[in-house]
């Protein structure tokens, strides 16, 4: 084998491992974007029953505010 042989070899060698390399990033670049598609679901959930959740111990706060005491009511009588 001659060195432009030895060469040839050499390049299509680091050919073939940049080809794979390249699959493998395209194929983790795709995992980390369904990942990632995943988690902003999953938190846009998290973060709407929070908001609820929030939303009806305000609801719970305003109907206790507006409750009447029963020492209030016979106070009354």
């Amino acid at each position: 084998m001659d060195i432009e042989e030895l060469h040839r070899v050499v390049v299509q060698g680091f050919a073939s491992v940049t080809d794979r390399l390249d699959s493998a990033d395209a194929r983790l670049n795709a995992v980390e974007a369904r990942l990632t598609e995943k988690m902003d679901a999953e938190f846009g959930r998290v973060k709407d029953a929070l908001m609820e959740h929030g939303r009806q111990l305000k609801d719970i706060r305003a109907a206790l505010d507006r409750k009447v005491d029963r020492d209030e009511l016979e106070a009354r009588h």
